[in-house]
């Protein structure tokens, strides 16, 4: 449950990349076609359900990883800027990482672990901030205290776990601010996420995924008084452990009417 337990505390450190083992399903597939969207993105828009919307930001990253599938570098290009992310490990854990932007460090974060479970991290900024999240575990609850660089309680945020340790729900405090986060799978794979605040809807994300369980499409609907959809698509090169070498991530951002909102997650 350790890599569900890290894509909750972590937030996705490493999005985009699965660290998989090769089954015989998946061995079948290195010799076959890697599924992809069916949508076409082709002079710098897409087409969604008959609307088309301009690409707003293309993005390219490329992994590199040790003997046991674990991210070594991350390595980010979008509109002229460059990020380099470096993960050292032990144990196979992950003990620290240290974010570059445009080849300066500006962030280093190290993890702290007890009994192989990651009970702290302490993240230090170019400028010497330091801002701490400290992890605790009870029955099928991890809960995670996020602290600022003055050492003020910045969030607590709580994950409820189902009996095969799938997040179920995440109920954030920030002050006065309540934010609920439920999540829904289908064959194990986390196919949408309802946030609300203060027990008002106010996003839904929507996931779709290639035959090697990747994810191809992300939708994130911002809900108010004009809603607002964010969409990501997802082309990948792969390794021959079936680990992602290489992804392109091109983004969309546009109002969109209801009765759409309705056609994207019922397709």
């Amino acid at each position: 449950m350790r890599k569900k337990l890290l894509a909750f505390i972590i937030l996705f450190v490493l999005s985009g990349c699965s660290q998989k083992i090769i089954t015989n399903n998946e061995e079948s597939i290195l010799n076959n076609e890697i599924s992809t969207y069916k949508e076409v993105i082709k002079d710098g828009k897409v087409e969604i359900d008959g609307i088309s919307y301009d690409i707003i930001s293309v993005t390219k990253t490329t992994y590199k990883y040790d003997d046991n599938g674990n991210v070594l570098e991350r390595f980010t290009t979008s509109d002229g800027s460059e990020t380099r992310i470096e993960y050292l490990y032990e144990n196979n854990l992950l003990i620290e990482d240290r974010m570059y932007s445009n080849y300066e460090l500006s962030l280093t974060s190290y993890y702290y672990y007890e009994d192989d479970l990651l009970i702290k991290k302490r993240t230090v900024s170019k400028g010497g901030l330091e801002a701490v999240t400290e992890y605790s575990y009870e029955n099928k609850t991890e809960t995670q205290t996020s602290y600022s660089s003055s050492g003020s309680i910045s969030y607590i945020s709580t994950a409820y776990l189902d009996d095969d340790d799938k997040i179920l729900k995440v109920i954030t405090e920030e002050g006065e601010i309540m934010t609920s986060s439920t999540f829904h799978y289908d064959n194990d794979l986390l196919i949408k996420v309802i946030v609300e605040r203060n027990g008002i809807k106010i996003k839904t994300f929507s996931y779709e995924y290639n035959n090697v369980g990747d994810k191809t499409i992300e939708y994130n609907i911002w809900h108010g008084e004009v809603n607002t959809l964010f969409a990501a698509f997802f082309d990948y090169e792969y390794d021959e452990n079936l680990l992602p070498k290489t992804v392109i991530m091109y983004r969309i951002q546009s109002p969109i009417e209801e009765e759409n909102i309705l056609q994207i997650f019922l397709q």
